[in-house]
């Protein structure tokens, strides 16, 4: 009978250990705090933005991509006039085919309708979001069959140019 007790007491601890370290690791909240300055709510003209961008581990299992990619640091614009933007990448977006620009509060919504094969499913939309509340990027992925999947996650600054 103890030995049952003591086997449910380390099976309880050994859970709340790997559910505490899981929580810990993965953890959303633990981007960095980016002063709401530099991420100004402007409304016209460019933005340029420097992220630093990785694989969702999730969006990976989900289109079975074995490739252990490192970090990246990508470069983004968003052009407020034009309604339009794009990140440097494998998976982006590109500057030579914009997407288009939607503003709803902080959040920053590029996306544009796509039609092509990748990951053994057929693309049928890519957008990417940047909140410039806290600077969080993610891009993500919608297939013919319906699935939504995050595919890139990260986190993006506002470069500021120098006067000079």
């Amino acid at each position: 009978m103890n030995k049952l007790l003591g086997g449910i007491v380390i099976g309880a601890l050994l859970t709340a250990s790997i559910y505490g370290l899981v929580n810990m690791v993965f953890d959303e909240s633990s981007a960095p705090e980016i002063p709401q300055d530099i991420l100004a709510q402007r409304r016209s003209g460019m933005m340029d933005l420097i992220c630093e961008l990785q694989l969702d581990l999730d969006g990976q299992l989900a289109l079975g991509i074995n490739a252990n990619e490192p970090a990246r640091m990508s470069l983004a614009q968003i052009d407020f006039d034009r309604k339009s933007g794009w990140y440097q990448g494998r998976l982006s977006i590109s500057e030579g085919r914009a997407g288009n620009l939607t503003v709803v509060g902080p959040r920053l919504i590029v996306s544009r309708p796509a039609m092509f094969q990748r990951f053994g499913v057929t693309i049928s939309k890519e957008e990417f979001v940047i909140d410039r509340s806290n600077g969080s990027f993610t891009q993500s992925i919608s297939t013919q069959d319906g699935r939504n999947i995050t595919l890139i996650r990260g986190t993006c600054a506002q470069v500021i140019k120098p006067p000079f």
